[in-house]
């Protein structure tokens, strides 16, 4: 998607993640065992990095596509000017 729906939702997804794990850490609210704990914090950097990972891509796919439009203007310029040259010459 062009919106980079994804990263922003596993970005935001692993944020929530980790404060919930730093305040269930600090302030023991919930009173969850260290195994929960555990397997919030590592959800929340897989989370995170696939987050990353996704906005990464989502650049490279961006200047890709830049590039390819510029590509596709350079060559739409060049059957142009073939056609004006091609109008020009004098058929026998």
């Amino acid at each position: 998607m062009k919106t980079g729906f994804f990263c922003k939702f596993f970005i935001v997804l692993g944020v929530v993640l980790l404060l919930v794990y730093l305040v269930e850490t600090f302030l023991r609210p919930i009173g969850l065992s260290n195994a929960v704990t555990g397997a919030m914090l590592a959800f929340a950097i897989l989370s995170i990095g696939l987050g990353l990972l996704l906005y990464f891509f989502v650049l490279q796919f961006a200047k890709l596509s830049a590039i390819a439009e510029e590509i596709e203007a350079d060559e739409s310029l060049c059957d142009v000017e073939e056609e004006e040259s091609q109008k020009e010459k004098p058929t026998t």
